[in-house]
């Protein structure tokens, strides 16, 4: 007999602690084990999608469903927001559409999608420019284990991100490319964004070109009326920004905001004097509307 177990015999008190903590040990041991095991036969929830249908909830779909559902696609293309080649795992964008829509979302009795991030970018498309080939909802950065990080803020694009493979399939053309992709909403735009719709005026005059040069481009991060993207400020609400700021300046900063100040604002290098005459043009004609 050890001296050590000798003393513990002698003394019943020691004896009883030096049990009870033993007992504890093996508590705290099963606790652990059994914690494990829920978590292996109840696993976390993953990413998932949520689908809507005019702001109204459809169905959450999640990643491991689409998985099982759909085919996955391996695609390599040189992707402009990164500005080099890139390799990730995929779902067709129309495969994805028609498994929470059915035949519905290319109907007459919607015009658009609206892509709605964590952040609270919004990129509405129409419902005819996203039955082209070539766009896809990416899952996975097949050279980066937890996403190579994009933009200047450097954020997670995951768990989704909206890519085009096409050469001119890019945001300039009104093709939308929001990451960190987490709702759906399928919409007729007129019934969604009434506050952005410029009522009466006429398909081709300067303001329903301007209309329709916000609608590709600026209602990602920009609202009208209190409607669409959050990241930047309302146009006109409460104030018209042609209340406060002269039309040189405007067209400035639409087409080169980079020079101005430290902004997520894209640069529109592209748009004539004319597109901006038009979207001066639409803001002006929201303005005088408004009440």
């Amino acid at each position: 007999m050890t001296k050590k177990y000798s003393q513990v015999i002698k003394n019943p008190r020691l004896g009883a602690i030096t049990l009870l903590m033993a007992i504890g040990i093996i508590m705290v041991l099963m606790l652990i084990i059994n914690i494990s095991l829920n978590k292996s036969s109840h696993p976390e929830p993953g990413p998932s999608l949520t689908f809507l249908v005019s702001g109204e909830l459809e169905e959450a779909i999640s990643l491991k469903d689409l998985k099982e559902d759909l085919e996955i696609h391996d695609i390599t293309f040189t992707d402009p927001m990164y500005e080099k080649e890139k390799h990730y795992n995929a779902f067709l964008l129309s495969d994805v559409l028609n498994l929470a829509y059915g035949e519905n979302w290319s109907s007459e009795s919607y015009t658009d999608v609206a892509f709605e991030a964590l952040d609270g970018y919004t990129a509405v498309s129409s419902t005819t420019k996203l039955q082209e080939s070539g766009g896809y909802i990416v899952f996975e950065d097949l050279e980066y284990p937890y996403w190579e990080p994009i933009s200047i803020r450097e954020v997670n694009p995951g768990p989704f991100y909206l890519v085009w493979t096409g050469e001119n399939q890019t945001t300039a053309n009104g093709y939308p490319w929001p990451w960190e992709l987490e709702t759906i909403n399928l919409i007729d735009f007129n019934n969604e964004y009434a506050g952005v719709t410029p009522i009466g005026a006429l398909e081709g005059s300067e303001v329903y070109k301007g209309y329709e040069i916000f609608k590709a481009r600026c209602i990602r991060c920009h609202a009208m009326n209190g409607e669409g993207g959050k990241i930047g400020p309302d146009m006109n609400a409460p104030q018209s920004i042609t209340t406060y700021r002269n039309t040189y300046m405007i067209k400035e900063f639409i087409r080169n905001p980079s020079l101005y100040r430290h902004t997520h604002m894209p640069d529109h290098p592209d748009l004539s004097e004319q597109n901006l005459d038009d979207i001066i043009a639409y803001f002006k004609y929201m303005d005088e509307i408004k009440n």
